[in-house]
């Protein structure tokens, strides 16, 4: 190993050190207020730390290099958690809700944004953000179409404010009327947007709410890539989108996010017996240590001032989309998992 690459992962350590200390914080201070999972403290606890405090380039530097590295390794080992037999009895039903929404959410924002005469390229944005995977989808469907820096940068600060409310209102909302963990995690896994929030909110809920809304989360972003590429067919054939952007597999492939294919993976090793039950205990405490320390990076990721970039119309389009597919979401899941 090269002494730069031994100084560059040294550079990280200091940023790794303030999120522990920061999660240790959070589950301090959690002992105190019950209801409140120590995770979504640990993301408020984030959130203060980027919007009021000024850290050192080294500190920041280490949180922002690390923190999606913690929560994709903490999604992975996650996946030995899952009981198969259990993946077996909500798998059909989650899929059927994860492709009808995608399809509804997508329809619907996209209507609303005609109807309030956004720019189409910015409402195709905001559509794939809603629907499918927040942030990295909005990204890659505004790289497949061709969407202007000021459209994708639009969507993603909607969205991003959209995360911050969601992960807070969740876990309060599940408490406040008693939402069953098993309808609890697939109407997260369904309705909110990004992976870390809604792995977050699945969790300040319950062992069972996190497993469930990862599962549903993790289906939803399968459909990254195939989204992207629908897209920028669909732009290519009305001549609004750069003619570089070509529908192939490879793109799709490289949309793909392939933290898919590790949690099925370990779930599948950790259900034939390969890995005895003390392990699988270390296994799910290394998972709890990885989203703390990820959950601290991830409040640390939102800039709320970025967040005055989103415009009355997108943020309009959006809380109306987002009001029916909740409420719809929610109600499908007491149909389909009581």
């Amino acid at each position: 190993m090269s002494k730069e690459k031994i100084r560059t992962g040294l550079n990280l350590i200091p940023g790794i050190i303030y999120m522990l200390l920061l999660g240790l914080l959070a589950k301090y201070i959690g002992q105190f207020v019950p209801r409140i999972s120590y995770l979504v403290i640990a993301i408020a606890l984030g959130i203060f730390s980027a919007n009021f405090l000024s850290l050192p380039q080294i500190v920041e530097g280490g949180i922002r290099k690390t923190h999606k590295i913690f929560l994709e390794t903490g999604i992975v080992i996650l996946g030995s958690a899952i009981r198969l037999k259990d993946m077996i009895e909500v798998g059909p039903k989650m899929l059927l809700m994860v492709i009808g929404f995608i399809i509804f959410s997508l329809l619907l924002v996209e209507y609303i944004a005609g109807q309030l005469k956004i720019a189409a390229k910015l409402g195709s944005c905001l559509a794939a953000g809603t629907s499918v995977c927040g942030v990295s989808a909005v990204i890659a469907t505004g790289g497949a179409i061709g969407a202007s820096a000021q459209n994708i940068a639009y969507a993603i600060a909607t969205v991003i404010t959209f995360d911050i409310i969601t992960v807070f209102a969740y876990p309060i909302i599940g408490q406040t009327l008693m939402i069953p963990a098993k309808v609890y995690g697939p109407w997260a896994g369904i309705s909110m947007f990004s992976t870390g929030t809604t792995v977050a909110a699945g969790f300040a809920h319950s062992e069972l709410g996190g497993q469930l809304a990862t599962i549903g989360k993790m289906s939803r972003n399968v459909f990254i890539g195939l989204w992207a590429l629908l897209y920028s067919i669909y732009y290519l054939k009305k001549g609004l989108a750069d003619h570089q952007v070509e529908a192939r597999l490879r793109y799709l492939w490289d949309r793909f996010p392939k933290i898919v294919i590790g949690f099925v993976l370990t779930m599948v090793i950790a259900n034939l017996g390969i890995i005895d039950s003390t392990k699988l205990g270390y296994l799910k405490n290394g998972y709890n240590w990885l989203f703390m320390l990820a959950f601290v990076g991830l409040g640390y990721s939102s800039d709320l001032r970025e967040l005055k970039k989103t415009g009355v119309k997108p943020f309009l389009i959006v809380l109306i989309s987002f009001i029916i597919i909740s409420l719809t979401s929610l109600l499908f899941s007491y149909l389909l998992f009581v």
